[in-house]
């Protein structure tokens, strides 16, 4: 009996043995997936749902390639260079996707955060010429989580992921350096972060960041205005609407209309920050006039620190009247 039985186990061994699904079970060693060894994690992503990837993970997604380049905010252009990746949207949606009501934090590995509201997702950045630098106007763009760079791994300085954005339809258009955040280890989805600034006048009424970008986006971003500053070694891209078109909302006209009537008669407009500093500014100046810009973006990213929310820009005013931090506008009769 005994030898029968031990005649059976070899007969069993032997037939798991001869088989790659055999082979696995007996030994412990079976995977759903090949992973090729690769247990390192490179990149945690929340939304509904936490997963973790490694890099051999995130190659497993649909990629796209393209050649994509940089604007520094020192004027300097950086690339054009071969990068493969994955989109955003394909990653989110690996996790529950992302929704209007939310934003992206991309988070460095040293702690650096970005963050890239829904719109901003879309695509839809500032578009610089890939030989001069100049502004061309806002482009479409897909954002990208990078992995290779002319078929080769991320330069070190890099690290294993980075964001890029990369011109869709053919166009070779560069965007803001600042985009292209380097050694990504962690995308969080979280709800949308918002502000509200207060507007006094023949009626009362308050923008949110929220209505604000979306005005910014109207009609393909037809009231999109950027106005270029050069800030030291910098030069700086802000991107708002015009005064005048945050006026029409409490001028006492037909809703978003402006007043010309009422303009016509004279006053003053106010605009006053949370330190309680103050411009001053003669309607005569601002009526449909496009130079005075109130910014709610600095190189493609929403302001932060004190210039936020919003900040005066534009060629109808000096540098020292470029308040930032605007927190009220008031129509002063």
């Amino acid at each position: 009996m005994g030898l029968k039985i031990s005649a059976l186990s070899v007969g069993i061994i032997s037939a798991l043995v001869l088989t790659g699904a055999g082979l696995g079970v007996y030994f412990g060693v079976f995977y759903e997936k090949s992973t090729n060894g690769d247990t390192t994690i490179v990149l945690t992503l929340q939304g509904s749902s936490t997963k973790n990837y490694t890099l051999t993970d995130i190659k497993e997604f649909n990629n796209i390639t393209g050649n994509a380049g940089y604007r520094k905010s020192t004027g300097t252009l950086v690339g054009p260079n071969l990068y493969r990746g994955v989109e955003l949207s394909t990653l989110l949606d690996d996790v529950g996707g992302i929704d209007p009501g939310e934003e992206l934090e991309v988070v460095a590995s040293d702690d650096y955060k970005v963050v890239f509201t829904y719109e901003m997702l879309q695509g839809h950045f500032p578009a610089y010429d890939n030989v001069t630098g100049d502004y061309l106007g806002i482009g479409n763009f897909s954002t990208i989580l990078a992995y290779e760079m002319d078929g080769d791994n991320l330069s070190p300085g890099d690290g294993i992921l980075r964001i890029i954005a990369l011109p869709t339809g053919g166009d070779d258009y560069y965007s803001d350096g600042s985009l292209w955040v380097k050694n990504i280890v962690r995308l969080n989805t979280i709800p949308s972060t918002s502000w509200i600034v207060y507007l006094y006048g023949i009626t009362d009424d308050s923008v949110n960041k929220n209505t604000f970008e979306a005005f910014m986006h109207l009609n393909g971003g037809e009231n999109r205005l950027v106005y270029q500053v050069q800030e030291g070694e910098r030069l700086n891209t802000y991107e708002g609407l015009a005064l005048w078109r945050l006026i029409a909302i409490i001028d006492g006209g037909s809703t978003d209309t402006f007043n010309d009537t009422l303009a016509a008669t004279g006053y003053n407009i106010i605009l006053k920050n949370s330190l309680a500093e103050t411009v001053y500014l003669d309607i005569a100046d601002v009526a449909r006039n496009d130079s005075y810009i109130l910014a709610a973006e600095k190189n493609s990213v929403f302001l932060s620190g004190s210039d936020a929310p919003l900040r005066l820009v534009g060629s109808g005013i000096s540098t020292l009247d470029m308040l930032g931090g605007i927190i009220e506008i008031w129509l002063d009769f």
